[in-house]
């Protein structure tokens, strides 16, 4: 056998034994009944206790309302399930947010500090990417998180609709109970969509310029938005 053949059977060896994230990999928890209904789905990760898990909704409001909401980090205890507390801090840059989440009996208190970046797909779809960093001093009372990456995509649709995706995968640290690890996965998307549904509803949230938006939202290639998407 050519040493050609030999390594193009050994790569599709590897492709075979790989894991295939593909979307069937996922597991219907909740299906929505319309396109405002939240419909969620869990999948397990190996080496995590807690599932992935994502959820999708369809919101009758701006792309730019919704990016809104999501730069308010002061207010994701309104909305985001089980936090406490959130917000920038004057020791790290305003892109990075620390936040607290109420433990679960019991399991303590959790806590952890992540960054955010935005960017525009091709397609026009905006990514909010969160992702755990370090450097934030240990909390009493609080178990850090040592993972966490947390994504929101938002599609600008026809009629000032805007199509929400959730997906997060997160390490909580120390000891969680499987019902309590099933409990987060299973709920959190639900709980978190449907504040954000209610949330967006806000004045606060209905700005009318891109440019309303925080600085490190602007980095890169500027974001551009359907006409429809640039008002409330």
């Amino acid at each position: 056998m050519s040493s050609l053949r030999m390594t193009f059977l050994a790569l599709s060896l590897l492709s075979l034994s790989a894991p295939v994230l593909a979307a069937n990999d996922w597991e219907t928890v909740r299906q929505g009944q319309g396109r405002e209904d939240v419909s969620t789905w869990v999948r397990s990760v190996d080496g995590m206790t807690v599932k992935a898990f994502k959820g999708v909704t369809e919101v009758h409001y701006s792309a730019l309302t919704v990016l809104a909401l999501l730069a308010d980090t002061n207010g994701l205890n309104n909305w985001v399930y089980h936090c406490k507390t959130s917000g920038p801090t004057d020791k790290f840059p305003p892109d990075h947010t620390y936040a607290r989440f109420k433990g679960i009996w019991p399991a303590s208190d959790r806590d952890v500090m992540f960054r955010s970046t935005v960017s525009q797909q091709a397609d026009g779809a905006i990514v909010v990417d969160s992702n755990q960093v370090e450097g934030y001093p240990q909390q009493d009372g609080h178990v850090r998180m040592p993972y966490l990456h947390n994504t929101f995509k938002l599609v600008p649709l026809k009629g000032n609709w805007t199509r929400v995706e959730f997906e997060t995968q997160v390490d909580l640290g120390g000891l969680v109970p499987d019902w309590l690890a099933n409990a987060v996965s299973t709920k959190a998307p639900l709980v978190t969509l449907e504040g954000l549904r209610k949330q967006v509803a806000q004045p606060r949230y209905q700005v009318k310029s891109l440019s309303e938006l925080p600085a490190h939202y602007h980095k890169g290639k500027p974001m551009v938005l359907p006409e429809g998407h640039l008002t409330p």
